[in-house]
């Protein structure tokens, strides 16, 4: 940490809080086009994110403002400056006060590839994945299969966090990105299928059976159909899970936006601590457990601290399908009188009993889906409509593969009648079931 930056904002008479949280950035960016490595970079940054606290005197009395400053080091050179500003920023927001939190025990959380840690290890691991890559998509060509681009981003941040309060905490993690596109030809018609995937060691990717899973979307989606427009059971798997039960660009996750304190404090979340989470439905499938766990090993979402200083926690926020918690920041803990549990971890369901693979087979034919062309759930109704990318019509003769259209309706209500597989798995913001079967959704396609 620069000493530079913890003096001004120690000597600053009105900054009366703050947080600062320095990340150093060591990353391998590994480009393919075709599967020709067109370019490795290495990237190394340092990145500041700061957030000042400002009391005074507001328009209902007592307040506290706060303004967030992402800074780099050149911008060091001119912190009179940016805190001047900053302050004037957090003046005029008029917050009920709240305080930051004291020092705490941290937890051991996994958070780092061993295998990752230094430079060589992220050249070897990096040349080794773009071997595998290369040979998995050579021998899908004789399926009609190519590579078209893929990026690998291997990278070690290393993170340190200081309060005014006297938090200290200090954590490495790495992180992998990987974005395939495979393009499938039968005769005049070509498809595409593109994944992305963030994890924070190499082998949560599946390097092996991305590229074989992948060919064999490609291959299904040439020559997949619409589905029929009706209402019945979907089986919603693997990354089209990830994004039903994940967050989306513009926010958290459904479940998780539900069971904020904060959405309790602004009156938005339709959950009532002690009330079942169905809106209203009784239900007939498998019980709803879900955690927010900040502790999942080797989860995107999880951490030691959080950005106020809040210990990393475990948190069962819906049991059985009553919600018995809420999470809690530091700020909005305070506000509702709530234990403050800290930012929330990954969504983690609880499994159910039944195989992923007979999830789909039973009274009658289902559309199990795999991938959307998009995540959209909306976290406050529940409400969501989500393009097909690419699915399958499971019937007693077999499958086939249905692509368009889209499937609508609500996710909590869903919820009420949903089974789960008792296989589980890890994305990017949810663990759990690696397939949800909701029984009763539209599915809008073909008449």
């Amino acid at each position: 940490m620069d000493p530079r930056l913890l003096d001004a904002l120690r000597s600053h008479p009105e900054v009366h809080d703050w947080t600062v949280r320095m990340q150093r950035t060591f990353g391998l960016q590994t480009y393919l086009v075709g599967e020709t490595v067109e370019n490795v970079r290495e990237v190394e940054r340092v990145a500041y994110q700061v957030e000042v606290f400002n009391d005074h005197a507001g328009p209902a009395g007592p307040s506290r403002g706060s303004a967030s400053l992402p800074l780099t080091t050149p911008d060091l050179e001119r912190l009179d400056e940016i805190l001047a500003d900053a302050v004037i920023m957090a003046s005029l927001v008029h917050n009920p006060p709240w305080t930051l939190p004291p020092p705490a025990p941290l937890p051991q959380v996994e958070l780092a590839d061993p295998d990752l840690l230094t430079r060589t290890d992220m050249l070897r691991a990096s040349h080794d994945a773009v071997e595998l890559i290369r040979d998995r998509t050579a021998a899908e060509r004789a399926g009609g299969v190519r590579l078209s681009a893929a990026e690998l981003f291997v990278d070690r941040v290393d993170d340190e966090l200081q309060t005014s309060t006297g938090v200290t905490a200090e954590t490495t993690a790495t992180e992998i990105l990987l974005e395939a596109t495979l393009l499938a030809r039968h005769g005049d018609d070509e498809a595409e299928y593109f994944r992305q995937a963030r994890a924070r060691r190499l082998d949560q990717i599946g390097l092996a059976d991305t590229i074989r899973h992948g060919a064999r979307f490609a291959r299904d989606k040439v020559r997949a159909r619409p589905p029929r427009t009706r209402i019945g059971p979907v089986v919603v798997a693997g990354e089209a899970l990830g994004q039903m039960m994940g967050g989306n660009v513009i926010g958290a996750p459904a479940y998780l936006t539900q069971a904020d304190a904060s959405a309790a404090f602004l009156k938005i979340s339709r959950f009532e601590v002690g009330a079942p989470v169905y809106l209203g439905g009784e239900r007939s499938g498998d019980p709803l457990t879900l955690r927010a766990n900040a502790t999942h090993p080797f989860s995107i979402r999880s951490y030691r601290a959080d950005a106020d200083g809040v210990p990393a926690q475990d948190v069962l926020l819906i049991e059985d399908g009553i919600l018995v918690a809420r999470w809690a920041t530091q700020r909005y803990g305070q506000y509702l009188g709530l234990p403050v549990t800290g930012r929330a971890g990954v969504a983690e369901v609880g499994p159910g009993t039944t195989p992923a693979a007979d999830l789909a087979s039973a009274d009658g034919p289902a559309y199990r889906v795999v991938a959307f062309s998009a995540a959209n759930v909306d976290a406050l109704s529940g409400d969501f409509g989500m393009e097909i990318r690419l699915g399958y019509e499971v019937t007693a003769t077999g499958e086939e593969p249905i692509t368009g259209g889209s499937v609508t309706g609500n996710l909590f209500e869903a919820m009420a009648g949903a089974r789960f597989s008792r296989e589980t798995g890890l994305f990017a913001d949810y663990a759990g079931p690696i397939a949800i079967r909701l029984e009763a959704v539209q599915v809008a396609g073909e008449d």
